[in-house]
């Protein structure tokens, strides 16, 4: 995903997930088509918002053990 998008192509990706989502047989393809669509719209809603998008990183960052 990219941060770049507009309110618009957020939720013109958000229809074609739940679209996907809609013709797949797969329940963990639709499962990930549900997430990404959701998150599309999570996206756009907080565009119109006015909110600065950012990007997504992990809240915890694994590191290997060194001796």
């Amino acid at each position: 995903m990219t941060n770049a998008l507009t309110p618009e192509e957020c939720l013109d990706r958000a229809r074609m997930h739940d679209q996907l989502a809609a013709t797949t047989a797969d329940a963990s393809a639709r499962m990930m088509h549900q997430a990404m669509a959701a998150e599309f719209r999570r996206r756009a809603g907080m565009a119109a918002d006015g909110m600065r998008q950012v990007a997504s990183r992990p809240i915890i960052e694994l590191m290997p053990n060194v001796a």
